[in-house]
């Protein structure tokens, strides 16, 4: 009894949250799967050439980029939960038949419907959980599941990585059928989740109406290029300790798992102090400056002594994952309390669709500065992440001084038409 007292501490206590961490641990566990074979499966197995592979995912990325805000805005006109389910449907059928591929444009085809119901679902999932919690518990909800994902990776990329050993055909496709399942289970798993009523008729907010909110627009765009932060650990630190340090190549494993351990175990600690709009602005803002500091610890790291080296790309990995707690939860804060709940499916939508978008630039920017330029490119690189942060400042006012007019129910009217017939909007 004392034991499961201890490990009911570390669940959330809404039942229909404890749903949803389930279903993210299953799905995202197929994802770390997928992640991690995809490439190796469609180039060593099917014969794509890395190039094909590369564009191919590029084409996928595109389609996923604009699926987040019509599905989010279809998720508030019909129902978030039921469309969700139907989309994670779609989602293990086309991640499924990944496994049938063996062309380039079959492989774009596959790849293309899994973005758009794979990123419509993430879009879909945040209306969702936006309308189920409210105030701070949003935060900590967000802050959870962000933990989750990092578990559900990691134990999805373990499962994988016994595939890469074996390195055969069958094993590839096991793991690509086994990450399809985990879409179909996650879909089960969300039937358990309430029922939440779409948004009445005459509360509904117009189908693109998160477009015209301009302050939320900007924010998001600041918000989606401060995010570019997350692929320093995938993109850059790899290219930059193989080429520029003297520092072995397993550093970059401890890396990546400091970076996960400090996730799981302080994302939540973390949100709870950025539950309000004021606090997030603050906390996202000085995030740049730890950013800033942790490029300038990697930069520094160029040709030192072997244990110089290790030492300050650790001390960079650690204050670059402080930042990123700050920057996330923050980020978790800002996209749904300045969203207006009766659109909450369209806002996370365009929120989603920034992050896919920062995911697909980060990579070029990330070669082009660190990479490219050496250690001015860091210092150039982490001054952008200050003048972002700095920029939110007024950014997020703006957008909290405009909300009334984003959040007010839409007026009632009637038009007069001929033969005194009359249409209530």
């Amino acid at each position: 009894m004392a034991i499961d007292q201890r490990l009911t501490r570390f669940l959330p206590d809404n039942p229909a949250i404890r749903t949803m961490a389930l279903a993210t641990l299953v799905n995202t566990a197929g994802s770390g799967m997928y992640l991690v074979v995809a490439v190796l499966y469609f180039t060593r197995i099917i014969g794509l050439s890395p190039y094909e592979v590369g564009a191919g995912l590029t084409i996928a990325g595109f389609f996923g980029l604009v699926s987040g805000v019509p599905l989010g805005h279809l998720g508030d006109r019909f129902g978030a939960r039921e469309l969700i389910i139907w989309l994670l449907v779609g989602a293990s059928l086309a991640a499924g038949a990944a496994a049938l591929a063996t062309s380039f444009w079959q492989f774009v085809v596959v790849s293309s419907v899994l973005a758009i119901l794979d990123r419509g679902s993430a879009a879909v999932r945040g209306g969702l959980i936006a309308t189920t919690v409210s105030g701070g518990e949003r935060v900590r909800t967000r802050a959870y599941l962000r933990s989750l994902t990092n578990v559900g990776i990691t134990i999805g990329a373990a499962v994988a990585a016994l595939a890469l050993h074996v390195d055969t055909r069958p094993a590839y496709v096991v793991v690509i059928v086994l990450n399809a399942a985990t879409y179909g289970l996650t879909a089960f798993i969300l039937r358990r989740y309430p029922h939440i009523p779409p948004t009445p008729l005459e509360l509904r907010a117009p189908g693109w109406q998160v477009f015209r909110d301009r302050p939320y627009v900007l924010v998001t765009v600041l918000m989606a290029t401060m995010a570019i932060q997350y692929s320093i650990l995938d993109v850059g630190v790899p290219l930059w300790v193989t080429r520029e340090t003297t520092a072995p190549l397993w550093i970059v494993s401890v890396m990546f798992i400091l970076n996960t351990v400090v996730v799981v175990l302080f994302q939540v600690a973390v949100s709870r102090r950025v539950e309000t709009v004021p606090r997030a602005t603050r906390a996202i803002s000085a995030s740049g400056f730890v950013f800033l500091l942790a490029c300038i610890l990697f930069a520094e790291a160029q040709s030192r002594p072997v244990m110089w080296a290790v030492a300050l790309l650790v001390a960079a990995a650690l204050i670059h994952v402080a930042g990123e707690l700050m920057q996330a939860a923050a980020q978790f804060c800002l996209s749904q309390e300045l969203a207006p709940d009766h659109a909450q499916g369209q806002y996370q939508g365009l929120a989603s669709t920034g992050f896919s978008l920062s995911t697909m630039i980060a990579p070029t920017v990330i070669t082009v500065l660190p990479i490219g330029l050496g250690v001015p490119g860091w210092w150039l690189l982490g001054g952008c992440f200050v003048v972002l942060g700095l920029a939110l400042l007024p950014a997020v006012a703006w957008a909290a001084r405009t909300r009334d007019s984003f959040t007010a129910t839409p007026p009632v009217t009637t038009t007069v038409l001929p033969n005194d017939q009359r249409v209530i909007r």
